[in-house]
C-alpha cells in the first residue's frame, strides 16, 4: 500500500507542476507551449469556444482531483483514507485558489473566481464519478457474491 501511495502522490504532484506551467504561461500561443505540444493537446478543448478556458480548467482538475483521490485512498493512514473523497475536494479546491493567485502575477493571466468554481467543480465532479463507480462496483461486487453462494448451497 506504501507504494501506491507513492507513486499516486508523485504523479498527483508532477501533474500539479503541469498545471504550475500552464498557469505561468500567457497562453496556448506561447512559444514553450507550442514547443512542448501542449498546445495541440489542449486545442482539443476548442469545442466549446466562448468557455475553452473554464473546459480546460474543469478538465485539468478533474484528472488532478482523480490523482488526489488515488494517493489518498492508498495511504497508510487511516484517518486519511475514511476522507478521502473530502480531502481530495479540499486540496484540489486550495491549489486552484493558490493557482489562480499565482496567474495574478503572470503577463497576460488574471485571476478568477470563475476559473477557481470550474477547478472546484472539476475536482468535485471527479470525486462523484468515482464515488459512484465503487458504489455500484461494491453493490455488484457483493450482490454477484451472494448469488453465487445462494447458488451454491443449492447445489
Amino acid at each position: 500500500m506504501h507504494n501506491r501511495f507513492r507513486f499516486f502522490l508523485s504523479l498527483a504532484i508532477l501533474y500539479a507542476l503541469l498545471i504550475f506551467f500552464l498557469s505561468s504561461r500567457s497562453g496556448l500561443d506561447d512559444p514553450l507551449v507550442q514547443q512542448t505540444g501542449l498546445a495541440l493537446l489542449l486545442r482539443q478543448f476548442l469545442i466549446f469556444p466562448e468557455y475553452t478556458d473554464k473546459v480546460e480548467h474543469f478538465i485539468l482538475y478533474a484528472g488532478f482531483g482523480s490523482l488526489i483521490y488515488l494517493a489518498l485512498v492508498h495511504s497508510s493512514n487511516p484517518v486519511i483514507r475514511n476522507y478521502t473523497f473530502m480531502g481530495a475536494i479540499i486540496i484540489g479546491i486550495t491549489y486552484g485558489a493558490i493557482d489562480e493567485f499565482h496567474q495574478s502575477f503572470v503577463p497576460g493571466r488574471t485571476a478568477s473566481i470563475w476559473d477557481l468554481m470550474a477547478d472546484g467543480l472539476g475536482v468535485t465532479m471527479a470525486q462523484t464519478i468515482i464515488f459512484i463507480v465503487d458504489k455500484l462496483y461494491f453493490k455488484t461486487k457483493v450482490f454477484n457474491r451472494e448469488l453465487n453462494n445462494g447458488y451454491n448451497k443449492k447445489n
